[in-house]
């Protein structure tokens, strides 16, 4: 037998006798098309679940920082016997000191004017913020906790008057009492787990709480803290609620009233007659879909849907009303 003859070297024989075959056809431009328009699909149908999961991230991040600060009310009732309260006097730059102390050290709750993200700063790994000098530097130095991962990363903003204020992104529950009077105060807290700066003179404030005495309708039923409604369109500008920072003493910077609805975040410029709609910046909220995150007095955390019936939501913001609520209807 000739070796022409072998089986095996007949592809060969034949790919001599016809170059052609022997080269490799490549794509054409409609199965190029095909292949992107594919790839296009995927990318489409993964985006949304990549998302999906980098929120839940955000979520769980900002689920933790609730965690911490609501056990940092209790390490400061734990020291002190009572809760941190919200403080005093809007706009406040200066804090108030222990007489005669040297070097000066800040006074505790019910005798200082800045609001509790100041006072349970000790609570929470910031001592030495807590007791920095001057004011300045503790106004202008932001705190990552106070700060939800889906919203922004933590910021300080330059005032009007060239300050830094290092901001937040959650308030406390200021009860659901009205007053309407006060730009940036809508009520006293007469009911609320965080009340407005103690004053035994004045009977439209509250005395300072401790949690076994007087949060009578149950820790695990009372919310304590929650995330705030913003413009995020304006971030890192100057507004309303967003202007003053942490340490600000009775403000919707860092407190929010349970008898106004709950709601989401949204954007608009500065002229937007939103900007200054008291109702706005008062409400608790957040930058999550469906949902923002409040922590309960017993230091538990749970979502409360935008949709909450009000009532319940009143329920959930008083300290003693004496009143019964399903917990699953904030959700």
């Amino acid at each position: 037998m000739r070796i022409a003859d072998w089986p095996w070297h007949r592809p060969l024989q034949s790919a001599i006798r016809n170059p052609k075959s022997a080269t490799k056809s490549g794509f054409t431009l409609v199965e190029l098309l095909v292949v992107i328009a594919i790839i296009g699909i995927l990318v489409a149908l993964l985006l949304p679940a990549i998302q999906s999961a980098r929120e839940a991230a955000r979520r769980s991040q900002c689920v933790n920082h609730l965690k911490q600060m609501s056990l940092a009310f209790a390490l400061h009732d734990n020291t002190y016997g009572i809760y941190a309260d919200g403080g005093e006097n809007q706009w406040a730059t200066k804090r108030i000191v222990v007489k005669g102390s040297n070097p000066p050290r800040p006074t505790v709750a019910p005798m200082q004017v800045w609001g509790w993200p100041y006072q349970i700063l000790p609570f929470v790994e910031q001592a030495d913020l807590w007791a920095l000098f001057p004011e300045l530097k503790v106004f202008g130095t932001p705190v990552s906790l106070y700060f939800c991962p889906t919203r922004r990363a933590p910021m300080a903003i330059e005032r009007h008057n060239g300050e830094l204020r290092a901001m937040i992104d959650y308030a406390g529950n200021a009860g659901t009492t009205e007053n309407l009077a006060g730009f940036g105060m809508m009520g006293n807290g007469l009911d609320a787990p965080i009340v407005r700066r103690p004053d035994a003179t004045r009977k439209d404030r509250s005395g300072p709480v401790s949690p076994d005495k007087d949060i009578v309708d149950g820790l695990s039923k009372t919310l304590l803290i929650g995330e705030k409604c913003m413009n995020v369109g304006l971030i890192g500008k100057e507004q309303p609620d967003d202007d003053s920072g942490y340490v600000d003493g009775w403000d919707w910077d860092n407190m929010r009233w349970g008898y106004i609805p709950p709601a989401p975040d949204w954007s608009a410029g500065e002229l937007d007659p939103r900007n200054w709609d008291p109702p706005t910046h008062s409400a608790f909220g957040s930058s999550h879909p469906g949902l923002f995150n409040a922590a309960l007095c017993d230091g538990s955390v749970t979502a409360i849907s935008y949709n909450v019936d009000l009532k319940v939501f009143k329920l959930a913001s008083s300290r003693n009303d004496g009143q019964v609520y399903d917990a699953e209807a904030l959700r």
